[in-house]
């Protein structure tokens, strides 16, 4: 039992084990076996290290894409709209759960994408005042929610394409233009979800597409 967990570990197959059970007498009688398999293990390296290299050349030159990629920018008056909003302090990632509130409470007068105002960006400790939002046909008034009119704006915008861990990009080339146009940023930063996690059956985050909107003046 203890020579077959060993040849186990170094990796031979039952074919292989029952040759060596069957015809070595000793160690002495390995050497044949253990240079054999010592080969195809380097073999099998060789292998994982090529495909080990192909992965992060894939993945280089798709961080080298994004980064690059220059995106159409424009300045818009972006009109007024009545919106319902659930206001919190916390992280990104907890959105989801209170669209999903939103969405079950006031589905039915939603109108347009789903959206997210961010009054002041994360600080150390990864916490963030955010306002997860929709546009809504009429005024409400619904428990633990904020209706309001949220007025026109002049913004700079752009629609960025690919997953939300990427969109830092987007936010180096909006805020690079602001500073060209010798713009001011005011109020609070909209990411409007054209498109997103589906609710039922999950989207490529490649094909994700989100609207940022930066109010200036």
């Amino acid at each position: 039992a203890a020579s077959i967990t060993v040849l186990k570990e170094l990796g031979f197959s039952v074919k292989e084990m029952t040759s060596i059970l069957t015809s070595c007498r000793d160690d002495d009688d390995l050497a044949g076996f253990l240079e054999k398999r010592l080969a195809a293990v380097e073999k099998e390296l060789t292998e994982k290290n090529r495909v080990r290299n192909s992965i992060k050349f894939i993945l280089e030159t798709q961080r080298s894409t994004i980064m690059q990629k220059p995106m159409h920018i424009t300045i818009q008056t972006i009109p007024a709209a009545t919106i319902l909003g659930i206001r919190y302090r916390g992280r990104y990632d907890e959105c989801g759960k209170h669209f999903t509130t939103l969405f079950r409470t006031v589905g039915r007068y939603v109108t347009g994408a789903p959206f997210c105002l961010y009054h002041e960006p994360a600080e150390e400790d990864g916490m963030a005042d955010i306002e997860v939002c929709v546009a809504v046909r009429k005024p409400l008034t619904v428990s633990g929610m904020s209706c309001r009119v949220l007025e026109e704006r002049k913004c700079v915008t752009a629609v960025w394409k690919g997953p939300y861990e990427g969109i830092g990009e987007a936010y180096r080339q909006l805020f690079g233009y602001i500073n060209d146009q010798k713009l001011k940023s005011n109020g609070p930063i909209q990411e409007v979800y054209l498109k997103g996690p589906g609710m039922i059956i999950p989207w490529n985050p490649k094909r994700f597409l989100t609207e940022i909107r930066i109010p200036v003046e």
